[in-house]
């Protein structure tokens, strides 16, 4: 192997050498020049969680890369399934000596994974062209990736998350415009809600759908990384904890069961693409990119040109988000761990941005790293939608933040999903909830 700042270069071997060595072995076996070149192709095995549609994008990224990379040959595989069946599975090829090269991740265990050893520290292949990677990231990809000090996962793409809002919806309602303060926003959402004899049609927002709850809102109260200078979790403390938690208490009014059977069945149409507000059964929603890239399109096209975005209009100064992101990592067993962070960093956009660009408007993705959101496709998706002006200045605010890494961050985010799931149902008190997150985030 010949390495040149953690990147493997197969055809820069000496020519000469090369020649001399191929020719000896078709002598020596009698085998054919395509047999020789098979030989030196490197194959990495790319496993992620995804499925349908998004799957035929992983296909032409693997197409593209296999074209402008010879020397590297990969295959895809997924696995689907919750956060425990899909860790459980990839631990499990771990232990069997027998893992993916690389793996898409976007539960919250990349602490757990890096604390136990069970994925590979990257800072070995920081060198050479790559020795600017991570300035090249948006600062909040790199801290998403990073454990005490090291770089142990990268993003093929970040999630940025706004405020959309039906305007059919709000013009109903009477509201001639969207909120920008919080207690606009509780307002108006206010007056959407339909229940007529008693079932539920349509709600204006609750801060408990689509998979989002009382992490999702953080960082537009101050709140994501409440932790001591021990380390310790200690939300029960954090003012802006706190006042997130009484915000989400004021929601307990709603009919909590109704709806999340309202968003269950929602959930079962067109292929799983349709959620709440796409279906056009809510005001507003808390989501990404992709909820008018990907699910309006697919699910509930009338809605295109109806609805738009605006940054959340939380205490804290925006437009910040939640830095999160589909991270790939290295799993320990890697066969060829270098090929494998030159894949994730192509995957990323370094050193792609063109490429890159024509493919994330596809998958309603922000990139990893600002440079791909200036060339010149990307410039044409965000031209083309304004809603999505809403979504990049986020990614650079200083209030945008990623979750820390830590060894019991799944803990962290199950009890914040519990607490908020009990304070919604008047199960917990709001002081009630935050002791349970740090009880079982620090346990």
């Amino acid at each position: 192997m010949t390495h040149k700042g953690g990147k493997y270069l197969p055809h820069r071997v000496g020519k000469i050498t090369t020649a001399i060595a191929a020719a000896a072995l078709v002598s020596a076996m009698g085998l054919g020049t395509a047999s020789v070149a098979a030989a030196s192709v490197v194959t990495i095995n790319w496993e992620t969680m995804w499925s349908g549609a998004t799957l035929q994008l992983l296909n032409k990224m693997v197409q593209q890369f296999e074209k402008t990379h010879p020397g590297i040959h990969v295959t895809e595989s997924a696995i689907t399934g919750t956060q425990s069946t899909t860790t459980a599975k990839l631990l499990s090829s771990i232990a069997a000596g027998d893992p993916p090269d690389v793996f898409t991740e976007w539960w919250p265990v990349l602490g757990e994974f890096a604390a136990d050893g069970d994925i590979l520290p990257m800072n070995q292949y920081l060198t050479g062209q790559y020795s600017g990677f991570e300035k090249w990231e948006w600062p909040v990809s790199v801290q998403g990736g990073s454990y005490k000090g090291s770089l142990y996962a990268v993003p093929m793409s970040m999630n940025s998350f706004a405020l959309y809002y039906n305007k059919q919806i709000l013009a109903k309602a009477g509201i001639m415009s969207p909120p920008t303060t919080l207690a606009q926003l509780d307002a108006d959402a206010a007056k959407e809600w339909v229940i007529s004899h008693g079932r539920l049609s349509q709600l204006g927002f609750f801060p408990d759908t689509d998979g989002n709850s009382f992490l999702f809102y953080t960082p537009y109260f101050g709140a994501t990384n409440c932790v001591t200078s021990a380390g310790k979790y200690d939300y029960e403390n954090c003012k802006g904890a706190q006042t997130e938690m009484d915000w989400i208490a004021t929601f307990s009014k709603y009919p909590y069961a109704q709806v999340t059977a309202l968003q269950a069945a929602e959930g079962t149409i067109a292929g799983g693409n349709t959620d709440l507000f796409t279906g056009a059964k809510a005001g507003f929603i808390l989501s990404g990119p992709w909820e008018g890239a990907q699910n309006v399109p697919v699910a509930n096209p009338a809605l295109e040109g109806k609805f738009g975005v605006v940054p959340f209009p939380g205490p804290v100064p925006g437009p910040s988000t939640l830095g999160q992101g589909n991270f790939n990592i290295i799993p320990k067993g890697s066969s060829h761990p270098a090929q494998a962070f030159e894949f994730i960093a192509w995957l990323a956009g370094y050193n792609n941005a063109a490429f890159t660009a024509s493919i994330d408007p596809i998958g309603g993705w922000v990139p990893a790293g600002p440079s791909v959101t200036k060339a010149p496709a990307y410039q044409k998706w965000l031209k083309s939608n304004p809603y999505l002006s809403s979504f990049l200045p986020a990614m650079s605010n200083p209030h945008t933040v990623a979750p820390l890494l830590s060894p019991t961050e799944s803990q962290l985010f199950a009890a914040m999903d519990t607490a908020t799931a009990n304070v919604l149902q008047k199960l917990m008190t709001p002081e009630q909830a935050l002791k349970y997150i740090d009880q079982q985030g620090n346990s």
